[in-house]
């Protein structure tokens, strides 16, 4: 059973009385410190360092280490591995309920457990839930998704919010769930005292079951959405003012909308929908990967949805960009400062890589620039696209430094790089690198040190020529 047991060192409400030993001198006048002299809790606190194999085989050391391992806090159970072997997953339920009993009626910190689902283990799942109430569990874990080869529709673990009462529902502190059914009854008061709440592959659960449940969280801090599919809009009017990370990835949703003033970081991986977390005013990071977009439909809508953001990560894998200059918008990014644009320029857009000043013309403070290109061959030297005269009159009275990778010479990258150099009177640091993040690292044979060298030479002398007194160029 050593593999599936972990534990942590908080001092148990019931305690095991170690005698002291006798204690001999070190030669040196000082009495030499035994191992089972140490305090209890000191010796959880040392356990909780073991691996799990090692904290078992620690009762074997003396009667008075038989069962002090039992009094760690936080049970960690991975049977992740016996999945299509009838024996191997019933010896890990009964290892599991073996060390459940052993700890009936002590405090448990934390109980997670990572098993496959079958429908078969509703019944131990649920005794499982029933002990981790019973045990003021604040930690709850269960991770019942299968392998990633193996995921198809089928049956999942209904979530049993019966079992839970006002008590168990306020010991909660941390709650992930994986390849559950997630559907709080009509009367659900919420989990007053839940800081991070983490869901993977939720199914069966709807649009309003989550705002109940998100509604009703009012000390939430994390929240962790990967895989859930709701096919409509993730949104919760309630305000969430203890909300300061944000992450929802992989999600089928139509919109984002949250009520979060004290938000500071915010990850999004999908397709393009809209997002509004306006009242956002402390958003410090948002790393927002769009699969399909038009370049400033995009840039337009989160600067609706999060004008206050600071720094700013935006890769847009399957892009169209508009020949337009402006985004048609009164507002700007008021606190912007840093800003990494990720692109992937199709054949098609060659001609309009310089549209992307746009989105420069709403972020009036940013001080650092990166954009990485990513594209085919074909955007080796492309002569194609518009003159940086045509351009309306911007300065970027802030911008210091400049980083633009994936360079291939083409007219419009050519065009963006003299246009931001005469246009940034503070400029301290231009860096311009033939490397693509991503094409690169899928096909090093796209790798032609022939052409970087000669793409590089096109912008060498015209950007010393531009650049203030005392800036570095950096080239490679």
């Amino acid at each position: 059973m050593g593999n599936y047991l972990t534990s942590t060192g908080t001092k148990p409400e019931e305690h095991v009385h170690v005698k002291p030993a006798t204690r001999s001198t070190n030669g040196k006048g000082r009495p030499d410190i035994k191992l089972q002299d140490l305090p209890e809790d000191v010796l959880c606190s040392i356990l909780s360092k073991l691996p799990a194999k090692e904290v078992v085989r620690t009762s074997v050391l003396a009667s008075q280490w038989r069962s002090l391992w039992t009094a760690c806090p936080k049970l960690s159970f991975n049977g992740a591995h016996t999945h299509g072997v009838k024996q191997h997953a019933q010896v890990f339920v009964d290892r599991v309920n073996a060390v459940l009993r052993k700890h009936r009626g002590k405090l448990v910190e934390g109980l997670e457990v990572k098993f496959m689902f079958e429908s078969k283990l509703v019944h131990h799942l649920d005794n499982w839930i029933r002990f981790a109430i019973s045990s003021g569990t604040k930690k709850l874990a269960f991770d019942l998704a299968p392998s990633s080869n193996l995921l198809r529709p089928g049956y999942h673990y209904t979530f049993p919010f019966h079992l839970l009462d006002k008590e168990s529902l306020s010991c909660l502190h941390f709650l992930q769930l994986s390849f559950v059914c997630f559907k709080p009854p009509s009367h659900f008061a919420g989990l007053p005292n839940l800081r991070k709440l983490d869901l993977y592959l939720l199914k069966g659960t709807t649009r309003q079951d989550l705002e109940n449940i998100l509604g009703n969280c009012c000390k939430l801090e994390c929240l962790s959405l990967v895989r859930c599919h709701l096919n409509d809009e993730l949104r919760v009017v309630q305000p969430l003012s203890h909300l300061h990370y944000l992450k929802v990835v992989y999600c089928e949703i139509t919109k984002i909308e949250f009520h979060a003033a004290s938000l500071s970081t915010f990850v999004y991986d999908g397709t393009y929908i809209p997002i509004a977390l306006r009242h956002a005013s402390k958003l410090e990071n948002a790393k927002i990967s769009f699969r399909g977009a038009v370049f400033q439909h995009a840039v337009a809508s989160l600067l609706s949805g999060l004008p206050d953001v600071q720094n700013l990560t935006l890769d847009v894998l399957i892009l169209r960009l508009e020949t337009r200059w402006a985004l048609n918008s009164p507002r700007v990014f008021s606190q912007l400062r840093h800003v990494q644009i990720m692109l992937m320029i199709s054949y098609e857009d060659h001609d309009k890589i310089l549209y992307i000043v746009s989105f420069l013309r709403v972020a009036p403070l940013i001080e650092r620039l990166e954009v990485h290109f990513n594209g085919t061959s074909t955007m080796w030297f492309a002569n194609e696209g518009p003159s940086r005269r045509e351009i309306p009159p911007c300065e970027y009275t802030h911008l210091k430094n400049l980083r633009v990778s994936g360079f291939r010479g083409a007219r419009g990258q050519v065009e963006f790089l003299m246009h931001i150099v005469e246009n940034a009177p503070a400029i301290q640091v231009v860096t311009v690198d033939t490397t693509q993040r991503l094409t690169d690292a899928w096909d090093p044979d796209e790798v032609k040190p022939e052409l970087n060298s000669d793409a590089l030479d096109m912008v060498r002398g015209p950007l010393l020529d531009r650049l203030p007194v005392g800036a570095k160029l950096l080239l490679s």
